[in-house]
């Protein structure tokens, strides 16, 4: 029996994980793979906005792939083999990890169990680095260092928006952390058969990252907003614009799909820290439910006064 491939790619929260995805899967229609993806929280957003493109994709329970899920991964991936029993459904797994993990775990996890070895083989990992907030997040995220030196490769996000010293200030982050991770581009992998048609030399085993992370995780937590009508975006917008301006350093991912007034199409919302990137209008068949949800993940800022601000704009809203 051939085993099935695992691919795994990570970052940091906010990253672009999802839109690597996105941007891998659209070439690749009929190529049979398999795509698991874990978020942090309990409401998922990214299984939604991947699923359009490709009908095998599946969001594992709430919590973190490094700590919580860890009998989650291993009993879907035993289960998702009934797919295959009778005909091929998929040959290969692509999995999303949460912005918050080390992928330590699930890398030893996948390697050393019994059960798995003899069904998966373990590819490769790609990890994604935001070249604009890494050097922030190398010094304040405990999460991003493991996530570093446990990849083969990488992709520079978002270098359409940086200038080219803050370029060259995360090139030669990465390779003061990982000299053995090769710099690739987004644009080298077409297709899923691009990622999977790379051979990498064994993976490293960081087995000093090899811990319990429940402590690293305890500061970190997970908001959501949710909006039974139309969102007035005038106003809502400079809520969020003042709240990330005062609080920016402590929301260490926004994501959101809104309905906004006078406007047919949901807004897909996305941002990290005190940046808020341009808003991306979806297609109805991306996002059916017409209550619109907003996901914070923060650390060090209470949860809940977030959420009394956002409802007391919202009372302000709806009565005038």
């Amino acid at each position: 029996m051939n085993k099935i491939p695992i691919h795994i790619v990570t970052g940091f929260l906010g990253s672009g994980k999802t839109t690597f995805i996105q941007h891998i899967l659209k070439n690749d229609q009929n190529a049979k793979t398999l795509v698991l993806i874990n978020e942090f929280g309990e409401v998922g957003l990214d299984d939604l906005l991947v699923k359009p493109i490709n009908d095998s994709t599946y969001l594992l329970p709430s919590g973190c792939m490094c700590c919580t899920v860890l009998t989650d991964v291993k009993d879907t991936l035993l289960s998702v083999l009934d797919l295959n029993k009778d005909s091929l459904v998929f040959d290969k797994i692509l999995i999303e990890t949460t912005g918050l993990a080390n992928p330590a775990s699930i890398l030893s996890t996948l390697s050393q169990d019994m059960h798995l070895k003899g069904r998966f083989t373990l590819h490769g990992m790609t990890t994604i680095i935001d070249t604009q907030h890494a050097p922030t997040q190398a010094t304040t995220a405990p999460e991003w260092l493991p996530q570093v030196i446990a990849c083969q490769q990488y992709v520079l996000s978002k270098t359409d928006l940086c200038q080219a010293d803050d370029m060259a200030t995360t090139q030669a982050l990465m390779h003061k952390v990982n000299p053995d991770a090769i710099q690739v581009q987004a644009d080298d992998f077409i297709n899923m058969q691009a990622l999977f048609a790379k051979t990498f030399d064994v993976l490293p085993r960081p087995t000093f990252f090899l811990k319990n992370e429940q402590d690293t995780h305890a500061h970190a937590q997970s908001l959501v907003l949710t909006f039974d009508t139309p969102i007035d975006w005038l106003a809502f917008g400079l809520w969020l614009s003042l709240l990330l301006d005062q609080y920016g350093e402590h929301i260490l991912r926004l994501k959101g799909v809104l309905h906004l007034q006078g406007i047919d199409k949901p807004m897909l919302l996305q941002g990290v820290q005190h940046c808020l990137y341009p808003p991306e209008h979806l297609s109805a068949s991306v996002w059916q439910d017409d209550v619109s949800r907003l996901v914070m993940i923060v650390r060090g800022l209470d949860a809940s006064d977030i959420e009394r601000s956002a409802k007391t704009v919202l009372r302000y809203l709806n009565t005038h």
